[in-house]
Order: structure tokens, then sequence, then C-alpha cells
């Protein structure tokens, strides 16, 4: 009986790569598909069938056809901020949960949700979800280091994991089983790995170790026991293999050979052999019966390899070398398929954390074997942190920060990028100079440099080392100068063209959160954790006075006017808006206190209007971006898209668009022209 296929839920048929697909109302474009969380692989699950894949994000839960990697589907959409996924053996149900502690049980076929649990006063965010092979119950992961057994149907707890006192100092859960006859729960939790009864919650074993394998009639465990190697510079870490009868707690089998941390392991569908992989490349075969090295294969100058077996016995590898990955069949010593290395797109990402997906891509092509490279178009999309966005002057470019590296450039017109710049730099922030240059900042291990970025040259033009740390940075541009500052409490103003140090404002005595230039470059304004506002002469390093507020309170954003007449400041509760000439503060603007925290800020360029976006407050479902009448403080519109903090803000430079970044990965797109003409 075929798997069934997820409901088509939220396409638009003329958009193939989902830009356009559920778009908050007010909204025409989406960039980006929203975070994946990486410090698992739990956030994606491939259909038995090896069909079509889920990947949930920040935004919801994106379905993939294999085959095509395009996306046929976007579900839960409202809340996002999915942590976990895992489809069922028989195709039929995903499980998801959420950051708001929501378990939920869905029909792939329909859609529908079948069950919900809602765990948060007992747990917090979920790092792994795995529904049992008899697809009866499901388990849960917190952060906290709890595991709970739910129900499938009913969404009750039947069992939770419980650890003795000494342990609770391992939390972080690694790795979460099923045992395949659906009899024990496994976990990896710290240097240790916990065997369950999937029904009492009884602790049946604990054995050494960080990775681990059942065997396909649940009678063995495979586990990976880290040690160090002595006398090496600097200390190397190295992984034995031991094997475990479940039923009476012996030891079967105990393999040394590999001299690096286990990547990867997995017994044969056969059950008489053990496959094993290490960081150095090396893969061991082992055979169990006789408890002897069977055979041993050396891959050279990768970065990772991973194992898959396929039910009739093939054994595959996925090898992620400098510039590509290739999916080798071992046994018949061949290579199916070689993919282009594109580190800043969500293909790359995807294929890093969840392997399968690359062999599952392979596959799907009815064993026809390419001997060129293969690029995946449609996952070459960006994976971007928009922390930091900027339109071009002449607004047919969107300039947004990389979540690893590189400043990505989008056009407007097409929605699609067109150029990464600096990609291997870790950009803490950036301003165009004209169209096409950009200048930005990057942070390596305790210096900060300033480069030029042209269409083709990138040219170092200054560095800085700081003699503090600066936490998290807080960064103004205008032209060639640029202030920054953390949590060292000094504002720092560097005029790079005239000066090979920056000079340091002294008065605040706590972290900087925000800074903004006015329009002429002779005064800078900032705001801190010791719950000042401060303005300073850029001239004379001097400064010129504190600026009123209504009570103490930390000042999240800050924002010149065009005219530079007004400052605009963001804080918990209220925007107050300050006259830049006479110092003082004009009037407040009260906020909702369902989204108290107005933290990113940006005038229109005529400077009648004053943009603001909240970032998340217990209870939100989405984020509110608001349209302010600078005049009269009277809210004009609200727009609601975001599942999470908005991160930054910009108005194109004719006023008629509004981009909001968020720290749920995505750009969002604002047709703001109808409401300023009104």
């Amino acid at each position: 009986m075929p798997h069934p296929k997820p409901a088509p839920y939220n396409i638009v048929q003329a958009d193939t790569i989902g830009t356009t697909w559920a778009l908050p109302e007010g909204a025409i474009a989406r960039l980006g598909k929203g975070y994946q969380p990486y410090l698992t692989n739990s956030g994606m699950s491939l259909s038995p069938d090896r069909t079509y894949f889920v990947v949930g994000t920040r935004i919801g839960l994106w379905w993939y056809d294999i085959s095509s990697m395009t996306p046929i589907a976007l579900w839960e959409t409202d809340r996002g901020n999915i942590c976990a996924v895992d489809i069922s053996p028989d195709g039929n149900w995903i499980a998801i949960a959420n950051w708001d502690g929501l378990v939920k049980i869905l029909d792939v076929q329909s859609g529908e949700c079948v069950a919900q649990m809602s765990r948060i006063e007992e747990c917090s965010i979920y790092d792994h979800i795995a529904i049992s092979p008899d697809s009866k119950w499901v388990a849960v992961t917190s952060r906290k280091g709890t595991v709970e057994v739910l129900d499938m149907q009913s969404g009750e707890c039947v069992a939770k994991m419980e650890r003795k006192l000494h342990e609770e100092q391992f939390r972080f859960i690694s790795q979460l089983e099923f045992s395949p006859n659906s009899q024990h729960v496994a976990t990896a939790i710290g240097t240790q790995i916990y065997l369950w009864n999937l029904r009492t919650g009884v602790t049946t074993a604990v054995f050494d170790g960080k990775n681990f394998a059942f065997s396909a009639n649940s009678q063995l465990l495979a586990c990976e026991n880290h040690y160090k190697i002595p006398n090496t510079i600097p200390p190397r870490g190295a992984s034995n293999i031991s094997v475990w009868t479940i039923a009476t707690g012996e030891r079967l089998a105990y393999f040394t050979e590999h001299n690096e941390l286990i990547t990867s392991i997995m017994f044969l569908p056969c059950g008489q052999f053990l496959a094993s992989s290490d960081r150095s490349g090396t893969l061991h075969v082992w055979d169990l019966t006789n408890g002897v090295l069977k055979d041993t294969y050396i891959f050279d100058d990768i970065s990772r390899i991973m194992l898959f077996s396929l039910p009739e016995g093939n054994l595959l590898v996925t090898l992620f070398l400098r510039e590509t990955i290739e999916v080798w069949d071992i046994e018949r010593h061949e290579k199916l398929q070689t993919y282009e290395q594109q580190v800043e797109s969500i293909g790359y990402k995807w294929f890093w954390r969840y392997p399968e997906l690359v062999i599952a891509h392979t596959l799907s092509n009815n064993g026809t074997i390419s001997k060129t490279k293969h690029t995946v178009s449609t996952l070459s999309e960006i994976h971007s942190f928009p922390y930091s966005l900027r339109f071009s002057p002449n607004g047919e470019m969107l300039a947004v920060k990389g979540s690893s590296g590189g400043v990505v450039l989008w056009v407007i017109k097409s929605k699609q990028t067109q150029q990464i710049f600096i990609k291997d730099k870790s950009i803490k922030s950036f301003t165009f100079l004209s169209c096409r240059n950009i200048l930005a900042i990057s942070w390596e291990p305790n210096v900060y440099k300033v480069w030029e970025v042209g269409k083709i040259d990138e040219v170092q033009i200054a560095e800085f080392s700081p003699s503090m740390e600066l936490g998290r940075d807080t960064f103004a541009f205008l032209d060639s100068r640029f202030a920054f500052g953390g949590k060292d409490s000094i504002v720092y103003l560097w005029d790079i063209k005239h000066s090979e140090e920056p000079d340091s404002l002294l008065g605040h005595t706590d972290h900087i959160w925000s800074l903004s230039f006015s329009p002429d470059g002779k005064r800078l304004v900032s705001g801190s954790s010791d719950k000042t506002v401060r303005l300073w002469d850029v001239d004379t390093r001097e400064e010129i006075a504190m600026l009123p507020l209504n009570r103490p309170i930390t000042t999240m954003a800050l924002e010149f006017s065009p005219c530079g007449r007004l400052i605009a400041g963001g804080m918990l509760g209220e925007l107050c808006l300050w006259c830049a000439e006479k110092l003082i503060l004009q009037y407040t603007i009260p906020q909702p206190e369902d989204s108290p925290r107005p933290y990113v800020i940006a005038f229109s360029p005529c400077g009648r209007y004053l943009a603001s976006g909240t970032w998340w407050w217990k209870g939100m479902v989405q984020m509110a971006i608001r349209l302010w009448d600078v005049e009269t403080g009277e809210n004009l519109h609200t727009f609601w898209g975001h599942t999470t903090d908005v991160q930054s803000l910009a108005f194109s430079p004719d006023g008629t668009l509004l981009v909001s970044g968020s720290f749920d990965g995505t750009c969002l797109l604002w047709n703001v022209e109808s409401l300023i003409a009104q």
C-alpha cells in the first residue's frame, strides 16, 4: 500500500520555491525558509518510502519532494517555532514539538491535528521527538534532561524517565531512539546511555557512551566509548565500541581500532555486521559472529563521513569534502553522485545536519549515476540571519547578514539572491557606500576588521583589537565613520579615513544597546543598560547631554529622523520621541500590554512615519510591526507575521516598501505605499 502524501497546504502554483506561500496580510514576499534547529538532527524527518522529507523551522513545517528538491506544502504557519519532528514508520502520522511546549500529532494525508499535548509546565523546549515503530507511542526529550513517553491517541503521559540526583549535571540529550520492537527507549545523556522500559519508565541499563545503535532484532545495543589519547598535543579524543546484549547486560564484543571520535555507527540489516566511521575518514566493518574486523575503508581529506544502510543490505556513505559532497556504494566501490557544496545555502545546511537526504536524493534518480557535479538549484537559497539589513541607495537590492558568514545580496524585483560578499568572514554589521559598494565589519578572535567590498574586490582597509570583550555588539554607520559598543560600557567612534584607531566616548557604566548618528554626522546618540540616553558631539568627542526619560529604563533602539530634528527610542512598554534641538522629551507612545517590547525602529525617508518591531513576549503568537504617525503618535497600521523577535527594520529609499528581519530567519517585504498615501 503506497504511503500517503502530505496535504498540499498553502502552495501557490506559480511560485515553485515558496516565496509567497502563507504570507501574512500586507506582505508581498518572504525571503528565507526560516531557521531550523541545528543542535540535533531532530528538526528533520524522511518519509519511510524516501519520496519526501519535512523540515521544521521557526516559520512552520516545510514539506519537500525528494527527487526534485522542491517544496510541496507549508504547514503550522500560525505559530511556527518547530524544534523537533518525526514521521511515523507507516508514513501516516507526523509528530511535532514547538517552543511553546506543545506536542502535536498530525495526519499526514489531511494535515489535521489528531492529538495535542501541552507539557510546558513540567518541561522546557524539546530537542527530540520520536514515534515508536508500532506507531503507538511518541517520546520527547527536553532541554532540562527529561524524557517522557506519550500515548499517540490520547496524548496522556504513560511514562516519565527519572535519573538519580547525582546524574542531573548531565542534561543535554544528544540522541533519542525506540528499540525496533517498541519495548525500550534509549537516550544519550552526557557521557552515558540510558535504556528505559517503555511502559514503566524504569531504567533497565546504563552504559558508558555518547552514540548508540540498536540491532534490527532489538537484542543488541552498540555504544561508542570516548577516551583521551595520552601524550598528544593538543589532547585528542578517540572512541572504542562496545556491543551489549540487552537482555542480560553482558558485553558481547569490544572493538578498539578507531583512533578518532566516531561520527556514525550502525548494524547492517543482516545483523551479522556492524559498521562505524570516524572523523579521520576511516570506515570499519566488524564481524559480530567472530568478533573481528572484517573490512576497512579510508577516505582522505574529508570533514565528515556518515553511514546509511539500505534494507537490501547495501552500505552507503556520504562524504563531506572541501568543495563537494559525495555518495558511495561501499561494497561496489562505486561513486553514485557528487554534489557541489554551497556553504551558505539551506541545502548544504540541511544535508550536513541530516545526511539521509543526500542518500535519498541520490537513490531517487532511479539508479542513474552522474559522473559530474550536481547542484540542487531550489536548495541554493541562502540561509541568512537578518540581524542587519540594508536597502541599496537605488532601492534595487537588499543586503542581509548571512547566517555563518558574508553579506547576502537580494534582488528586490526577482526576490532572488544575486551574490554573497566576503563569504568566509563573520560579519557583525555593514552599510552601503554606494549602490554597489559595501562597508562591512567582520570579527575574528580579538580583532575587528573593516572591509570595503565592491562588485568584485574585497579589500581590508582597517582593523581594531578591543581591550575588552564587547559581547553583543551594536553598530551605527555614516559614510566612512562608524560607532560601536558592547558590554564594556565604552562607545567607540572611528573615522577610518582619518584615524588609525577609534576614539573612546566615556560616560556610560553598562552595556551599550543602541546607537544612531544624526544625518549631518555631527551628533551621536547612545542607549545603555545603565538606564540613560546620552547625546555626543562627534567632532569634540564630548557628551552634550543626557536625554530625559519618564523613568529609569534601558533604551534598546534609537534612531534620528531624516531631518535630524527628532530622536526616537524604543524601550519596554513605550516609544519616546525627543526634540533633538531643545533636548526635551516631546511625547511618549505607550505600547499594548500584549506586545510591550518595541526594540527595533526605523523612520520613513520622508520622516513623517515611524515603524517599530517587537520582540517576543509571553503569550505572543506573532510579532507586531506597527506604523506610527510621527506628528500625532497615532498607530496607522499593524502588521502581524514573524513568529519571534523582529531584529531589524528598513524602508526602501522611495518609502513604498518596509522590510523586516526576524530571529525566525526570514525577511518579510511589506507594501506600505497605500498606508502612507492615506
